[in-house]
């Protein structure tokens, strides 16, 4: 937008500077060739079309030498050559601009251009050369500005993305510390108070035994021995609400892979579409899943491991999958680890659920499945 504007201005002026030339063909030719090779430049994108457009501009100052009419349009031309001027080309440049002064001093001592023509031509082909170089500079500082906000843009974006992974890691420490924490009061209630009145409860058994000859005596020991029960039985049934709530299935599985990574070891992706998953199956799984990744570590050249663990409507289920050696080198895996699988499977036969273990169908690599229902989990919760 700059730069038609600066051409507007210059070709106005180029055509005060004509005033007064004989209109004839050779007048209208410079005016549209002048237009025409202007127009080119502002057109040219690819750098083939570049070149013609630079070439043009140069011809068309070339023809100014031969034919005086083309001279007061001459400014339209130096304008599109001092755009392109660089350090390293200024010479082809300098030598256009001095050649065209010499051919305005020999029209002017040959009086083939009017005085007045000729001097608004050389005011504006200096005027021209000028704008050009302060658009060209504007422009190239408006292209660093944009490049430095798109690279702000993009450092505030990679701020961004770094901060959420550093809220989601607060958050991820925030719940291991919830749930430790559930854990120790869990087991400083187990120990300490639920000790005590099991204690309490023995004792006064003992004495309802001991004063088992007075009715009334033994009767006031019984109410406090089942007093001390109930408050027994609550206390185990908050503990183990306690101790379901401080189990996090996400939690231990990535806890459990966290653990497997290493900087030589195959990447682990991991994926957990679960929520709310009872203390046994989290517990179930965790097994499966540590056992499952100690085996790959030792008999698998596994360059990537996926685990996903997945809540259907009806059941719970994980995949543990690896693009390991298959065929026989799977097998001779498997009878490896063969006692680690028996154990994942009686595990996940002991919650009703089912559990195989081999090489994968059609693709290279081994792959653990294993599902346990809902109804057996929320049994056991």
């Amino acid at each position: 937008m700059n730069r038609l504007f600066d051409k507007s201005i210059v070709l106005a002026c180029c055509i005060a500077a004509a005033m007064g030339l004989a209109v004839d063909a050779r007048l209208v030719a410079a005016f549209c060739l002048g237009v025409i090779a202007t127009s080119l430049a502002e057109v040219a994108q690819g750098e083939r079309t570049r070149r013609v457009s630079e070439t043009a501009s140069y011809a068309y100052i070339i023809a100014a030498v031969f034919v005086p009419p083309f001279v007061p349009f001459a400014p339209l031309a130096l304008y599109d050559i001092a755009r392109r001027v660089r350090r390293e080309h200024v010479w082809p440049a300098l030598g256009v601009a001095t050649i065209f002064a010499f051919v305005l001093a020999a029209d002017f001592r040959a009086g083939m251009l009017p005085a007045r023509a000729l001097l608004l031509t050389a005011i504006l082909s200096v005027a021209a050369t000028l704008l050009s170089l302060r658009t060209a500079q504007l422009e190239r500082e408006q292209q660093r500005m944009r490049r430095t906000r798109d690279e702000l843009q993009e450092r505030a974006l990679a701020l961004e993305a770094r901060n959420r992974d550093l809220a989601d890691r607060q958050d991820y420490e925030v719940e291991l510390a919830t749930l430790a924490e559930r854990a120790r009061i869990a087991r400083e209630i187990h120990d300490n108070v639920g000790h005590q009145l099991t204690r309490a409860s023995l004792q006064a058994e003992a004495l309802r035994v001991v004063h088992a000859d007075e009715p009334g005596v033994a009767a006031d020991f019984a109410d406090v021995k089942r007093t001390v029960d109930e408050a027994l039985q609550l206390v185990r049934t908050s503990v183990h609400a306690l101790n379901d709530n401080a189990v996090d299935l996400s939690v231990q599985l990535e806890r459990i892979v966290e653990g497997a990574r290493s900087d030589g070891g195959p990447q682990i992706e991991l994926e957990v579409m679960a929520e709310h998953a009872p203390a046994n199956v989290a517990n179930c799984f965790a097994a499966v899943l540590r056992e499952a990744l100690s085996n790959t570590m030792r008999h698998a050249c596994a360059q990537t491991v996926t685990v996903r663990c997945m809540e259907h409507p009806s059941f719970y289920q994980l995949i543990v999958t690896d693009d390991g050696a298959g065929g026989v080198q799977a097998s001779g895996r498997g009878a490896a680890a063969g006692m680690g699988l028996a154990s994942m499977r009686e595990r996940i036969e002991a919650l009703g659920g089912t559990f195989t273990a081999g090489p994968r169908a059609g693709a290279g690599g081994w792959r653990v499945f294993a599902t346990v229902p809902k109804q057996q989990g929320d049994e056991d919760r």
